[in-house]
């Protein structure tokens, strides 16, 4: 009984890896061929159909669903100018982020390059937080739960790597995913800033919501950088899995 137990585990895991070797990039979106003369257009339209795909993720792959997107921790450091402040961010969930439309394509294929523009909505985010320093002429301190809300969010991303031959085929080999995000409004909220205190609290978060831009502004590199780092993941994923021909194929 033990034997025919382990010759079933052996059996399913053969089966697994055979489905995995046999996946193919169709098989998870559209395929546009590098010759076409709306290529831009392509993969516009594949960038928009993988929404529903980065929601739940793609189990195929070991991508995580990116929304919410959750980011472990993140810290900010901010020593000078009109923002001074040495904050941390946990257990930081973005929510929001697949209802994106694509605004613009540039593929280079050849360079292996790919640029593109999204509009988003909204974006909100909670989690918990420790902060100490100044926000302009205001003192600010405190820690627990936080959130919020942007409207009207852009972004421009850039896709930038290389060729890499391995047995026989060429990959992309991605250098850097580069995403720069710029909000129309935001609203900011700490709780129990200044040690709880409600009066303080109330004072300084009404205080940010009006001066956001400010806020954000130096919030945004660490932004930027935490949204890229997870999408690097994922496109790093596809690109490592799948030869450049199966992606961009030539006919």
């Amino acid at each position: 009984m033990h034997l025919n137990r382990a010759s079933t585990v052996f059996a399913i895991v053969l089966l697994c890896y055979h489905v995995a070797i046999a996946l193919k990039a169709s098989d998870l979106f559209k395929i546009c061929n590098r010759n076409d003369p709306q290529l831009n257009d392509c993969i516009k339209g594949t960038l928009e159909e993988l929404r529903f795909t980065l929601k739940s993720g793609i189990s195929q792959l070991s991508v995580p669903s990116v929304d919410p997107m959750v980011i472990p921790k993140v810290r900010v450091f901010q020593g000078s100018g009109p923002v001074s402040i040495d904050s941390t961010f946990t257990n930081l969930h973005v929510e929001g982020i697949t209802n994106f439309e694509i605004t613009k394509v540039a593929a280079d294929i050849d360079k292996y390059r790919l640029d593109f523009e999204v509009a988003i909505p909204y974006l909100h985010t909670h989690g918990d937080y420790k902060i100490d320093g100044r926000v302009l002429v205001l003192p600010i301190s405190g820690s627990g739960d936080s959130w919020s809300n942007y409207t009207d969010v852009t972004g421009t991303a850039s896709l930038i790597g290389h060729k890499e031959t391995r047995d026989g085929q060429d990959y992309m080999k991605l250098d850097e995913f580069k995403f720069h995000i710029e909000v129309g409004h935001a609203s900011i909220h700490m709780n129990k800033l200044f040690n709880g205190n409600k009066l303080l609290g109330d004072a300084m978060n009404n205080f940010m919501s009006r001066n956001w831009e400010v806020v954000f502004q130096e919030l945004k590199p660490v932004v930027d950088e935490a949204i890229s780092a997870i999408f690097t993941d994922a496109a790093s994923k596809v690109f490592n899995r799948f030869p450049f021909a199966e992606l961009f194929p030539s006919s």
